[in-house]
């Protein structure tokens, strides 16, 4: 287990990233994220040029979650659906990089100094 000191000085150098995040989150535009979805939400239905896909109303059964992803499906619909050919690349793109990220993050949570830390679990 790594000692008090050494979890210090990782906490320490990790904070520039937490303000990096605390950024990225606030200079991102929700007003035009909510413009794009609420048509579609508010339909029900998921509709393009090659298709149409109606939004599942109670996927989850718990009326607050179902609010909640019904906007993120038809929000990320043009990147995982592909009649957007610009998002869908962006998210394939973001995918493949963020991978190797979430393969460090796996391995590095077994090792022995991470056990029972918020890594680890």
């Amino acid at each position: 287990m790594a000692s008090a000191g050494t979890r210090l000085r990782r906490a320490v150098v990790s904070v520039p990233f937490l303000f990096i995040a605390a950024f990225c989150l606030h200079i991102m535009d929700p007003s035009t994220i909510v413009a794009f979805q609420q048509p579609f939400a508010d339909s029900g239905v998921i509709e393009w040029d090659g298709g149409k896909i109606p939004i599942i109303d109670n996927f989850h059964g718990i009326y607050f979650l179902d609010n909640i992803f019904r906007g993120g499906m038809a929000t990320f619909s043009a990147s995982t659906f592909g009649y957007d050919p610009v998002a869908w690349w962006q998210i394939f793109s973001f995918l493949t990089d963020l991978g190797p990220v979430y393969a460090i993050w796996i391995l590095e949570s077994y090792r022995v100094g991470y056990a029972y830390t918020p890594a680890y679990l």
